[in-house]
C-alpha cells in the first residue's frame, strides 16, 4: 500500500479548519458630503478582502445620498433581507461612521442583531471585528458610535444655522425653483427671471385679476391646475422671497413640519419681482372672492369625522352637492364602487331610533348618539353606537 505524504496531511487539516465567509461590503456616503466618492469606499474594502482569502465576495451594497441616522436606507435593507436569506454572513465597511452614525441603533446591530443572525462585521479603519473582540473593545466601539452621533447632531446644527443665515440676508436656500425664476449661473444663492415663463406667469396674474376663473386659464394654457393654483399664492412673484416654511432634524431625520406664518423669513424686493404687487393682489383678492362664492350657502357637514368607507377604512369627507341639496360619499383611494348619500345614512338613523320622518339629523345629534359609521354601498351602511352595538 502506497504510503500518504505525513505533510500533505497537515496541510489540509489546516486548510479546512478556515472558514470561507459569504462577503458583503457595505458603503455610504451621505449628501452633505459629496466631495468623497462611495467608489472609493468599495476600493478599499476590495483591496482588503483581496488580501484574505477567508472572504468570498459575493455583493456590494451602496446607499448613496442617505444619511447614517438611521436604517431606512434601501441597498442596507436589501443586504438584510439577504441575510435572513443566508447569502451573507460577513459585512465588511471602510469605518464605523459608514455604517451608521445613530449611537443606539448601531449598538443594537453590532451587539445583538448581528450576533444573533451569526453575521460577522469588520470595520477596517477602526480595527473592529467582531469574531475577535477583547473585553476593553467593546467600551472603544460603544465610544466611537457616541463619537459619530455627535458629529452628526453637530453637523445637522451647523448646517441649519449657515441656511437660516443665507435666508436671512435674503438668498435663496432651495433645491426646487418655483415657476417663473432660475439660478444666477453666477450666484446658486440669487434667482434671476425666466423670461419664457415669465410670459406665462404675468398672463395667469393678468387673467385671474380680470376675472377668468383657473380652471378656464389651465385648460387654454394646458397647465396643470395645481401649478397654476401654487403661483397666484406664492409671493415670489412680486418679489418677496419666503423661506423657513418647513423644519426638520437633519441628524434625526424626523418628519417635516409647518413652520407658523409668522415665523417664517419674508424678505421683500429679495427677487426681481415678474409682476407688480398691485396686481398680485388684485388676483389674490380675486381668487378669495370666487372661493367665498364657491362655499356660500353650503350647510354645514354633519357627518365630519363620522363616516368610514367599509372595505378600505378610509375617512370619507363628503362633498356637496348643488343639484341633489346633499351631501354625497364615495371612496376616491380604493375607487371599489363604494357610494352613499347623506340621506341613505338619515334615513337609516331615523328608523333605528324611531323618529319622525321630518327630524333635522345635526352634526351634534350623529355625535352624542354615534361613534363612526361605515359604508359599504348604499343598500349596506353601518352604525356604530357609543356603546359598540352594530346597527
Amino acid at each position: 500500500m502506497a504510503r500518504k505524504s505525513r505533510k500533505n496531511q497537515i496541510n489540509i487539516s489546516e486548510e479546512t479548519k478556515f472558514k470561507v465567509y459569504k462577503t458583503a461590503i457595505y458603503a455610504r456616503l451621505s449628501r452633505e458630503h459629496q466631495d468623497e466618492t462611495i467608489e472609493n469606499q468599495i476600493e478599499e474594502v476590495k483591496a482588503y478582502i483581496k488580501s484574505r482569502y477567508i472572504f468570498e465576495l459575493k455583493d456590494i451594497y451602496a446607499d448613496n445620498g442617505y444619511s447614517g441616522t438611521d436604517f431606512n436606507r434601501p441597498e442596507f435593507e436589501r443586504l438584510m433581507e439577504d441575510i435572513r436569506n443566508q447569502k451573507i454572513n460577513c459585512i465588511i465597511v471602510r469605518d464605523l461612521s459608514r455604517f451608521a452614525r445613530e449611537h443606539i441603533g448601531a449598538e443594537d446591530y453590532l451587539n445583538n442583531i448581528f450576533p444573533f443572525l451569526g453575521v460577522r462585521f469588520i470595520a477596517i479603519n477602526d480595527g473592529y471585528d467582531n469574531l475577535n473582540l477583547e473585553p476593553q473593545e467593546y467600551f472603544m466601539t460603544s465610544f466611537k458610535n457616541l463619537a459619530h452621533a455627535y458629529f452628526a447632531q453637530e453637523t445637522s446644527r451647523k448646517v441649519s444655522i449657515a441656511k437660516r443665515n443665507l435666508q436671512e440676508q435674503g438668498k435663496f436656500v432651495g433645491s426646487k425653483v418655483s415657476f417663473g425664476y432660475k439660478r444666477n449661473p453666477d450666484d446658486k444663492h440669487s434667482l434671476i427671471i425666466n423670461e419664457e415663463e415669465a410670459v406665462i406667469v404675468r398672463e395667469i396674474f393678468q387673467r385671474v385679476a380680470n376675472g377668468e376663473t383657473t380652471k378656464k386659464i389651465c385648460k387654454s394654457l394646458n397647465i396643470r391646475c395645481d401649478k397654476v393654483c401654487a403661483i397666484l399664492k406664492k409671493e415670489i412673484s412680486k418679489g418677496t422671497l419666503v423661506q423657513h416654511r418647513t423644519v426638520t432634524s437633519l441628524y434625526k431625520n424626523e418628519k417635516m413640519q409647518k413652520v407658523p406664518e409668522n415665523q417664517q423669513i419674508r424678505i421683500e424686493n429679495a427677487v426681481p419681482a415678474i409682476v407688480s404687487s398691485e396686481l398680485w393682489e388684485k388676483a389674490k383678492n380675486a381668487v378669495a372672492e370666487r372661493e367665498r362664492k364657491k362655499h356660500e350657502g353650503i350647510p354645514e357637514n354633519p357627518y365630519k369625522d363620522l363616516v368610514f368607507c367599509g372595505k378600505c377604512g378610509m375617512n370619507l369627507k363628503g362633498g356637496f352637492v348643488r343639484s341633489l341639496s346633499d351631501f354625497r360619499f364615495n371612496c376616491t383611494k380604493c375607487r371599489n364602487g363604494v357610494y352613499a348619500k347623506g340621506e341613505n345614512i338619515n334615513i337609516l338613523v331615523r328608523n333605528h331610533l324611531k323618529l319622525p320622518e321630518n327630524t333635522e339629523i345635526t352634526k351634534d345629534f350623529l355625535n352624542e348618539k354615534f361613534d363612526k359609521i361605515i359604508i359599504f354601498d348604499r343598500e349596506n351602511i353601518i352604525l356604530y353606537g357609543k356603546d359598540g352595538e352594530q346597527y
